[in-house]
């Protein structure tokens, strides 16, 4: 199944980024600093502004038949009214899946618009959060929270973790391997897992 998704720049539309993940973002190298990846980003930002995005937004996945779509690999809901549209493209796209993961819980106007996307059966909201967030004090019903480990440190209670280098393709014996994203083993980067085939991030 093909995965959809749309971005917008990273850092500059992440308002609850921690310093931790800002120098760790996968979206600062890459394919992500190519010129033509930057103009991408910054015009999909500049569309997203706009009063319409939603409505066009919402008809451009009926248009392709999109049946996933994973909002921000790069970026984050920089705006509570962003964060609204997507209310509004979730909400009128019932039979497409959608899966999130943002550190905008760490904005106050934002989480209130988190707990409602939460409560869409079609979107599952991840809350990202690591050693200097700490864990969200505040975890809606129906949200998860994943876990950024980048040393040696025991990661808070959490539904899921991503490593980082030199933690990552490692099947760390310490960690229950249940609980680290399996493209990020070993064992499932030789089986070639993906997100469309794993799917365990996605709503039920």
């Amino acid at each position: 199944m093909s995965v959809f998704h749309f971005d917008t720049p990273p850092v500059t539309t992440c308002p609850g980024r921690s310093k931790r993940c800002e120098s760790l973002c996968y979206c600062r190298r890459g394919r992500f600093v190519f010129p033509q990846v930057i103009e991408r980003l910054e015009w999909c930002y500049e569309q997203s502004k706009r009063d319409d995005f939603a409505s066009r937004m919402t008809a451009e996945i009926h248009r392709k038949g999109c049946l996933a779509v994973r909002p921000h690999v790069s970026g984050d809901l920089y705006s509570p009214g962003y964060a609204r549209k997507w209310l509004e493209i979730v909400t009128n796209c019932p039979r497409t899946k959608f899966w999130l993961y943002t550190r905008s819980w760490r904005i106050p106007g934002i989480l209130e618009v988190l707990a409602e996307l939460a409560k869409l059966p079609n979107l599952a909201v991840w809350f990202s959060a690591d050693e200097e967030t700490g864990y969200p004090p505040t975890v809606p019903e129906g949200v998860r929270v994943a876990w950024l480990m980048d040393s040696d440190e025991e990661p808070e209670a959490a539904d899921l973790i991503f490593l980082n280098h030199p933690l990552r393709y490692q099947d760390d014996k310490r960690i229950k391997l249940d609980l680290i994203c399996p493209t990020e083993t070993e064992s499932g980067r030789k089986k070639g897992t993906s997100c469309s085939t794993c799917q365990f991030c996605w709503p039920d």
